[in-house]
């Protein structure tokens, strides 16, 4: 009984929290990329700043022609993944330059 209390008390709110937001996210386009979201985020760099932790502000960005909207901010675990598809490093060495490095 008591978790039916609960389960309805949080609906009421989350169904009242977002009826309360007045400002969606507008449709990420030419006319607006390289803004952010919320619009706040673009005339404040404190306010952008305090909103990274929650990963925003976003950007909207075209890659590949499709148009989108992106965080700023990566987790770890994501470059956890990218680390392991980068290419090898190439050190070319110089005929003239007989040190070596050391092992």
């Amino acid at each position: 009984m008591r978790y039916r209390w609960f389960g309805l008390l949080l609906l009421i709110l989350s169904g009242a929290a977002t009826a309360a937001d007045p400002s969606q996210r507008p449709a990420c386009a030419k006319q607006n990329e390289g803004r952010l979201w919320p619009e706040e985020a673009n005339d404040n760099p404190k306010f952008a700043r305090a909103l990274m932790a929650y990963g925003y502000p976003e950007v909207c960005t075209c890659q590949k022609g499709q148009h989108g909207w992106r965080s700023l901010t990566v987790s770890i675990s994501k470059l956890r993944q990218d680390a392991s598809h980068k290419r090898p490093v190439v050190v070319k060495s110089n005929a003239t330059n007989k040190q070596r490095l050391p092992e």
